[in-house]
């Protein structure tokens, strides 16, 4: 898909200094950034650079100049079209509605698909002129690729994006593979030919840990299945690498994926012996619902939802069904937890501008069902109550939320050990120490969403969600939550 840019989306993209940096240069980055990764091609107009080369400030043009050079011209421009030339009197407009015009003329003769501009003048033109479809604001190009085209989102820590036809066959993760599926090499085949995503976590060099590999927009095989609808065709953990919640940590890409590629459903098919795998994913609400012409169940999960099933389902049973990603705030309490970097760091390495040296190692930071030890004396927190996580320190901010899926209230150390697993940051000595303290409370929730960008102490102070920064947990008003969820899901 091809798409011409406007000046005001060339210009937020390269500041030539730093008071030329718009409050719209982090979203036009987005933007390139997805052009590239969907491998979308664009293209910037002869006529844009005439326009731009009138800057009255020289030396700000001469930079300028050298930056748009990576910008590739649309080759052979046509001149304006006839159905613009019947519609305006082109001879009576002024120099920059000419150039607008020239821009839609590439549009309207598809030498481009699109052409994107913040220029709200230039979208009524192109109203007048029938052409409104055909231009998008950064925004909805943004969409339009996320719908046409399925990109491949930044992965967990840990976690690689490859392709296909880049992972070694010879790996003894696939062993057991061939021995479930005679066909196994002539299918992989396949799968690099038409260069499936695989993801992989590699914590020895150049051996699998575990790998997934999908089948976006698949055409549904069972009935029942939404389209589009995403299929999971391999997913796998190693034997010398169960226990690090390697699976979780798949999943969370998938769903990610998922999520950022509008995905109706989900489904993968495996055997029953397959006893882990089917409880795993049971837990993130896969439910079977058919038998594969090979005896394997076939599981899927549903990622839309009817106005009867969010009103029906409680909070956590909604999570479960329809997340991680979606979450049901009516009917729901919210609360504002506290952690310490040095916690946050493993709990939460998702939301962690900067990954740690071996990302991955902490089988609590892996998965997306954690748990949370403090000694606060609140008892309100119920299942299916969102919890948001405030990080202390120099980098300060809510960073991540959550649905509670249980609480426990304890001073025995054995009993919260075994109730957190592996989920927890802490140790059997801290949660020892922590008991010897009091009571502790454990929260164990499950991950919706999570962010690097940090919600900051002030634009927390500025919302009066709260008026300083929090020592224990505090509860939130509906109207909060709302708002610290719109600001976790649309930062970039």
């Amino acid at each position: 898909m091809k798409f011409l840019l406007d000046t005001n989306i060339i210009i937020p993209a390269e500041p030539t200094e730093l008071e030329n940096i718009e409050l719209g240069t982090p979203l036009i980055t987005e933007l390139l950034r997805r052009f590239n990764e969907g491998q979308q091609q664009y293209y910037i107009h002869s006529a844009s650079i005439q326009e731009l080369s009138g800057d009255k400030n020289k030396k700000r043009w001469q930079m300028r100049e050298v930056l748009l050079d990576k910008y590739p011209l649309l080759p052979s421009p046509p001149g304006f079209t006839k159905k613009i030339q019947d519609s305006l009197s082109i001879a009576t407009l002024n120099k920059h509605d000419q150039i607008d015009l020239t821009l839609l003329s590439a549009v309207d003769a598809d030498a481009v698909d699109y052409l994107v501009t913040n220029d709200v003048a230039l979208h009524k033109k192109a109203a007048q002129l029938g052409l409104a479809s055909r231009v998008a604001t950064p925004d909805e190009a943004i969409l339009i690729i996320r719908s046409l085209f399925p990109v491949i989102p930044f992965p967990p820590p840990a976690v690689q994006s490859r392709y296909a036809h880049d992972i070694d066959l010879e790996d003894p993760i696939f062993d057991s593979f061939r021995l479930d599926y005679q066909e196994f090499d002539e299918w992989f085949r396949k799968c690099k030919l038409q260069h499936r995503p695989v993801w992989t976590i590699e914590p020895d060099i150049g051996k699998i840990g575990g790998i997934c590999i999908i089948k976006p927009n698949d055409a549904p095989e069972y009935e029942g299945m939404p389209e589009p609808c995403l299929k999971i065709c391999s997913f796998k953990i190693s034997e010398n690498w169960r226990g690090y919640r390697f699976g979780e940590l798949l999943l969370k890409t998938i769903f990610d994926y998922a999520d950022q590629n509008q995905q109706a459903s989900i489904y993968i098919t495996t055997f029953e012996k397959q006893v882990e795998l089917l409880n795993l994913l049971n837990n993130f609400g896969f439910q079977i619902i058919s038998t594969s012409n090979r005896g394997e169940c076939v599981l899927l999960k549903m990622l839309k939802f009817s106005d009867e099933e969010y009103s029906v389902l409680t909070p956590l049973e909604f999570n479960i069904k329809f997340g991680p990603n979606q979450v049901k705030f009516d009917n729901a309490n919210s609360f504002l937890i506290p952690i310490v970097p040095k916690y946050h760091k493993i709990l939460l390495p998702e939301a962690e501008a900067q990954l740690e040296l071996l990302p991955g190692k902490h089988p609590f930071g892996n998965g997306i069902r954690k748990a949370y030890l403090c000694h606060s004396n609140i008892r309100k927190i119920a299942l299916g109550d969102i919890v948001f996580f405030y990080r202390s320190g120099i980098q300060s901010g809510v960073t991540t939320y959550g649905v509670v899926e249980d609480i426990i209230v304890s001073s025995n150390p054995d009993q919260i050990a075994r109730a957190v697993g592996k989920r927890t940051v802490y140790t059997y000595p801290e949660i020892e120490g922590m008991c010897k303290k009091g009571e502790v409370l454990v929260v164990l929730f499950r991950l919706s969403r999570s962010n690097t960008t940090t919600i900051s102490l002030k634009a927390l102070i500025d919302q009066n969600i709260i008026k300083k920064a929090p020592q224990s947990i505090a509860s939130l008003s509906f109207k909060a939550a709302i708002w610290l969820k719109e600001q976790i899901i649309k930062q970039p």
